[in-house]
């Protein structure tokens, strides 16, 4: 799976964006400082910008450091862990993970979501078997819903990443159907991308599309806009693999779209070229108009913008 559809955390002051769900208990911070670098970490993560959020919870770290609050330690190096892993740094994102569990003052619902954040990174920088003891030691803790979820999510990624799409399939299956839908959005999109990559792997790409088409809906309910387009181009992706080149052309065209109105040019440069390369491949001169008047908007807008 790609690292950017790691979670995110929920809250200004929780964990786990992607999943939406709130800390453990509800803390009450009043440091100015930390507060604001939490603040600016949140505020880049929404826009994509993951290295700079992982620069502003880095910073939420040391000052957390200097009051040595172990609470706060805890939840930014979680931030800090999903920045990094959605930047391609996963390995970067263990030792601040690494740190806070080493604290004995961390509550356990606290201690689970710190684990889950170091499966995630595990995983990501290739390690599943790390990453399924992290989700096993996550799991004895008992988490609430959303973090099991979270968890079951990193169980499922890393059975997946050892060639076992059964197993995969069986670690979502461990909450019901009732249970996901009863989560945030969020957490549906990302189960709904898991089971994409499920179907991929098992060779189904018609249902790996339908599953990232369910997805940037669930994205876009959850205000995810980088998500969503992201979705919608690996939608395409399949569908290609489906022999639907109109289908993926059109997936293509909407990300592309999406991606460079809201600022992520060169995310949507490279979704474009291969809605491009679609294109040439379609006998259709109106998929072939579109995609040129797109690449010629794209263009007109970057001559601009060097001027």
């Amino acid at each position: 799976m790609e690292n950017r559809k790691m979670g995110r955390w929920a809250g200004l002051f929780a964990v786990l964006l992607a999943a939406g769900c709130a800390a453990p208990s509800a803390p009450r911070f009043t440091d100015a400082d930390w507060v604001s670098h939490v603040t600016t970490g949140r505020g880049a993560y929404e826009r994509g910008d993951y290295r700079r959020a992982a620069d502003a919870y880095g910073r939420a770290q040391q000052r957390a450091r200097a009051l040595d609050d172990a609470d706060a330690l805890a939840i930014s190096a979680v931030n800090r862990a999903t920045a990094l892993v959605a930047a391609g740094q996963a390995a970067e994102a263990l030792a601040g993970l690494d740190e806070a569990l080493a604290d004995a003052r961390i509550e356990p619902a606290r201690r689970a979501e710190l684990l889950v954040a170091a499966a995630r990174a595990e995983q990501a920088r290739g390690q599943p078997a790390a990453a399924l003891e992290r989700v096993a030691a996550a799991l004895e803790l008992e988490p609430a819903p959303a973090l099991r979820a979270q968890a079951l999510l990193a169980k499922s990624g890393a059975e997946l990443a050892q060639e076992n799409p059964a197993a995969a399939t069986r670690a979502l299956a461990d909450m019901s159907a009732k249970e996901w839908v009863a989560l945030p959005a969020s957490l549906q999109a990302e189960q709904a991308e898991m089971r994409a990559a499920i179907a991929a792997a098992e060779k189904k790409p018609k249902d790996a599309s339908a599953r990232q088409d369910e997805a940037a809906v669930l994205w876009k309910e959850a205000g995810r806009l980088p998500d969503m387009a992201r979705a919608l181009a690996a939608a395409g992706r399949q569908a290609l693999a489906a022999d639907d080149p109109a289908g993926a052309a059109d997936r293509f065209y909407r990300s592309a779209r999406s991606l460079w109105a809201q600022g992520l040019r060169p995310d949507a440069l490279r979704v474009l070229e291969e809605g491009v390369a679609v294109a040439e491949r379609l006998d259709d001169e109106s998929v072939a108009k579109k995609m040129g008047e797109l690449f010629v908007t794209f263009q007109s807008a970057q001559r601009l913008d060097n001027k």
